[in-house]
């Protein structure tokens, strides 16, 4: 390798021609094959080869775990100077560009606020007049399918899984509150998560010199996880990346599980016709994370799909070990799996001495198979932890906290950042300081005439001088956070400590009750795991700050949505029935594919073993094995060819036959046999 291709040693043959591809590209990267490190070097060798300027290329990624991770590789290989400065999930990014330009996008209000899911939720639910936190969730899961798939309160819903999870009236309802709903996000200056990509959509739609302006600003657009885009995203990326279309997605159309909520696997495989001047497609299929039972499982099961784009993941070394034998059990009931679960990790403990629980994740299709399994291992005293697939609800206390942080981080030394408006209204509101909804409502319209941030216009608020000393107050003390966060450049979670104690915040917090206090260490661990305070901020602001911290070594469990991103030593995945794994829902609904993909997810997560249960009677029910197990191949059970029987009662269940099978089985038994005194008289004869 040359010195001026130096940034690119150690990839493989296929990640370096990714890397060096000429854009627009598509990259299928099968699971485990190093897509963010082909990814980050391709950053690099636009930058040190081809001299394209950091801030001209637009890095997206779909979680801000990923996003950290990739601008982290990127400061280790570029230096922090030289990281690009537009790296972040789909709503990070935008949620800037729109900050930075919100006098482009009409209508969009200057100093607008970011509603979190659960702020958004009760706005839709007081919409609706609903009581019910579930039916506000349907609600609300409804209207963003509708706004990410850029429909309107009179089109009609496509047919398709992701509106047939839903009630007719659920939909009716969604689609007649939009109008209500976005004047109601009007009146309080604010936008949604769906908005942060729907309005610029919209705008670049209706303004052709938007569109072009936008569409000139990044040289290449680098899109993660690509089979997971929904319409308005896939909109959004065809009109950022302009006439050349200079983009280069990254994806694998077999890990495509997110249709039930919009995302629409076709983008990912029909991308070189929607790019014409795309090259080959590369495949990245050099698996650096699985033992070859595991990956020779996964490709059975994936080649099962004729839609998929062709892929075979094998081993980095050619010499890989077969590594041990899948195990598959079978269970009475579901109590006697969940012993069985308890069973296998503590023979995975015995066998390997200082194997972190951490790295034996159980895996499970739905929520509801949790209960007996969560239920033995505390029997059993094992240490584990239920990953929800919902954060839960954050208190107002941390919230208060957050938002003086975001507050302080908004004041550059000179003046106040107007995205930070909701949060200065947050630390007005909590603790209370006599601030009423009247007094804040004639700062929102002064700042609005004269065009400032609220802590700014909170100056020369016109009014009583009590009323402005308490506004100022707020102002005057952020300020100062701010000083004293920057003189002693305290990291993240140590600003967090520091807001809260300033804002009067922190007794109350050591006074609150357990849950409380976990959801308060929660937040500090999650602020531990950002950069800087800013970066911090800018995660809170868009409820992307409160990823599960799974480093506590404890047995996770979680389902397998929750799974994606991730990889642990050995993986259980019980509940393997037909009807639970594929859902009798998602058969009736046509997403049997998208349910292997997500089997196929499950099964790549695992780096050395695979442990897969099913139950003979579920609830009130007699069950069989999944399909997709009879998709496995019966060697990769039994090890590799020629092995003897590995240790212990390996055992692989055939589903019961059907009734037609079994009339069809009595049928042929009878034929076969012969009459009573048949074979005499026949030699008699």
């Amino acid at each position: 390798m040359t010195e001026t291709l130096s940034h690119l040693a150690g990839l493989n043959e296929a990640q370096a021609a990714a890397a060096m591809a000429t854009a627009p590209q598509l990259v299928l990267a099968g699971a485990g094959s190093g897509k963010t490190e082909t990814l980050t070097r391709r950053v690099a060798d636009l930058i040190l080869r081809r001299g394209e300027a950091p801030e001209r290329l637009l890095c997206i990624t779909f979680t801000t775990k990923a996003a950290g991770e990739m601008r982290a590789r990127l400061a280790a290989r570029l230096g922090a100077g030289r990281v690009p400065r537009w790296v972040g999930t789909f709503h990070a990014v935008m949620a800037r560009l729109m900050t930075e330009e919100a006098s482009q996008v009409p209508g969009l209000p200057r100093g607008f606020a970011i509603l979190g899911q659960s702020d958004a939720r009760a706005v839709l639910m007081a919409l609706a007049g609903l009581k019910d936190a579930r039916e506000g969730m349907a609600l609300q899961d409804a209207v963003s399918l509708l706004k990410g798939s850029l429909l309107g309160a009179r089109d009609a819903c496509p047919q398709g899984p992701a509106f047939a999870r839903f009630e007719a009236e659920t939909l009716r309802q969604a689609q007649a509150l939009l109008p209500a709903y976005r004047a109601e996000l009007d009146r309080r200056a604010a936008l949604d998560f769906d908005d942060l990509i729907t309005r610029p959509v919209e705008a670049m739609q209706a303004d052709r010199a938007l569109a072009q302006r936008w569409g000139t600003r990044w040289s290449e657009l680098l899109v993660d996880e690509y089979q997971d885009t929904n319409l308005a995203q896939h909109r959004l990326i065809r009109l950022l990346a302009g006439e050349q279309g200079r983009v280069f997605a990254v994806g694998d159309d077999t890990q495509s599980i997110y249709g039930w909520r919009g995302a629409d696997v076709s983008q990912i495989r029909r991308f070189r016709r929607q790019y014409p001047g795309a090259g080959e497609t590369i495949r990245l299929e050099i698996n650096y994370r699985s033992a070859r039972a595991i990956l020779l499982a996964a490709n059975a099961v994936a080649a099962r799909d004729p839609q998929a784009l062709r892929k075979t993941l094998r081993p980095a070394r050619p010499d890989a070990d077969w590594g041990t034998p899948l195990l598959l059990r079978e269970a009475e009931t579901p109590e006697q799996e969940g012993r069985a679960v308890v069973k296998h990790l503590q023979a995975l403990r015995a066998g390997e001495e200082g194997l972190p629980w951490r790295e034996c994740a159980v895996l499970l299709r739905a929520g509801f198979l949790a209960e007996p399994i969560l239920a033995a291992l505390a029997e059993a005293g094992m240490p584990f932890r239920r990953v929800s697939e919902r954060e839960p609800e954050v208190p107002r206390d941390i919230l208060a906290a957050q938002a003086w942080l975001q507050l302080a981080m908004s004041h550059d030394g000179h003046g106040w950042n107007a995205a930070a408006d909701d949060a200065f209204r947050r630390a007005c509101a909590h603790p209370p300081r006599g601030i009423s909804g009247r007094l804040f409502a004639q700062l929102r319209q002064h700042a609005a005439e004269t065009g400032l941030a609220l802590a700014a216009a909170a100056e020369d608020l016109p009014g009583s001088d009590e009323d402005r000393l308490r506004l100022r107050a707020v102002a005057d003390q952020a300020r100062a956070l701010a000083a004293d966060i920057h003189r002693r450049r305290l990291p993240p979670e140590d600003a967090l400590q520091l807001a809260a104690e300033r804002a009067g915040l922190a007794a109350g917090l050591r006074e609150a009750g357990q849950a409380h206090l976990a959801a308060w260490e929660a937040a500090f661990s999650a602020a531990s795991r950002f950069g800087s305070p800013a970066a911090y901020c800018e995660a809170t602001a868009l409820g992307e700050a409160a990823d599960a911290d799974l480093q506590a070594d404890v047995v996770p469990v979680m389902t397998l949505h929750r799974a994606k991103g991730l990889e642990f030593d050995h993986v259980l995945m019980p509940g393997l029935e037909d009807g639970v794994f594929p859902s009798y829902r998602a058969e009736a609904q046509g997403s049997l594919a998208e349910e292997r993909r997500l089997f196929y997810v499950g099964l790549t997560r695992a780096r050395r073993s695979l442990w897969l249960s099913w139950v003979r009677h579920r609830r009130d029910w007699a069950a069989k094995p999944s399909r997709f197990l009879a998709e496995i191949p019966e060697q990769l059970f039994k090890g590799p060819p020629g092995a003897g029987a590995p240790p212990g009662p390996v055992k692989r269940t055939l589903p019961p036959p059907t009734q037609a099978e079994t009339d069809r089985l009595v049928a042929e038994f009878h034929a076969r046999r012969k009459p009573p005194g048949s074979g005499r008289r026949k030699r008699e004869g």
